[in-house]
């Protein structure tokens, strides 16, 4: 029994060793990836963004192109901000790679709905439904994305000014404090959004614009009116001289306020939507069981 257990403990010890040498090396590897690619020439560096493409830029994007210019598809009106809000380069997907990725995604519906017509005839109309939906589908893709990349930014809101006022608190500068915290999750496959916004903010800031300045383009790039009067309020505490802490205190407790509300407000939302389905389920078999029946019988004693 004793060697069984010290196999089991030698075997749980091996494979968490190998968990923490496998987590050490991904970030050895994007560092030493960082060192290299800093000593790369023009032409080299050029090569190494062709070779770190995404499939869609390497093989999606010059299809998508070649499609739209042979068919003469006009650019989607989209706006720069709502791509960089949904988490898309702008540069990387314009307007012209929208509308063709709608027109493709609009015939492979009708594709879709052409293959189902021979199971039956009465399919008919809903070739042009699905042509309809998937044509409409990007945008909703991209509005989702958005939702979701914003919904997360607010549940890391709070906690991200807690760090601050932490770190403003044991007297480090707030350009440290928001260095140290966006550095963190650095090196991590799933990096908060709050964090990743802040470090292109620290980026800017290093290439010459005020911090300020930098933190304003941020609250842009997320498109959150919390984050924008979080970051007015910290623009105008730094500027004026006033003291952060009590300042980064009132703000701490006004986002875990809100987002209080928004979970409250969730809860009734997700209590009206199953009113909405008891209602549905339980309403026909209480009108079926009982309402008929006894409307029936007052008529039939009625006029008898």
């Amino acid at each position: 029994m004793t060697a069984e257990l010290g196999a089991l403990a030698l075997a749980v010890a091996v494979l968490f060793g190998a968990l923490a040498l496998a987590s050490l090396r991904h970030g050895s590897l994007i560092r030493d990836g960082l060192v290299k690619a800093s000593t790369f020439s023009p032409p080299e560096w050029r090569q190494h963004q062709r070779q770190s493409a995404s499939w869609y830029e390497r093989w999606g994007r010059p299809l998508a192109l070649m499609w739209a210019n042979r068919l003469r598809l006009r650019p989607v009106k989209v706006n720069r901000d709502f791509l960089i809000q949904s988490g898309v380069n702008p540069d990387r997907f314009t307007g012209i790679d929208l509308r063709a990725l709608k027109v493709a995604a609009a015939g492979t519906g009708v594709v879709a709905g052409l293959i189902l017509l021979p199971l039956d005839s009465g399919l008919t109309p809903l070739i042009p439904l699905l042509g309809w939906v998937g044509y409409i589908a990007p945008n909703r893709y991209l509005s989702n994305r958005r939702r979701r990349r914003q919904r997360q930014v607010l549940t890391e809101l709070p906690d991200f000014i807690g760090l601050v006022r932490a770190f403003v608190t044991a007297g480090v500068p707030l350009e440290r404090a928001l260095h140290l915290i966006a550095s963190q999750d650095q090196y991590e496959m799933d990096q908060p959004i709050l964090a990743t916004e802040v470090r292109a903010a620290l980026a800017r800031y290093g290439l010459g614009l005020s911090l300020d300045e930098a933190l304003e383009e941020m609250s842009g790039r997320i498109g959150i009116d919390d984050v924008r009067l979080f970051i007015a309020a910290l623009s105008q505490g730094h500027r004026l001289g006033i003291g952060l802490q009590r300042l980064l205190h009132d703000q701490e407790l006004m986002a875990r306020m809100n987002q209080r509300n928004r979970a409250t407000a969730e809860a009734a939302r997700v209590g009206t939507k199953l009113l909405g389905v008891l209602a549905g389920v339980y309403l026909p078999e209480f009108v079926i069981l009982i309402m008929i029946p006894l409307f029936w019988g007052i008529v039939h004693r009625a006029f008898g």
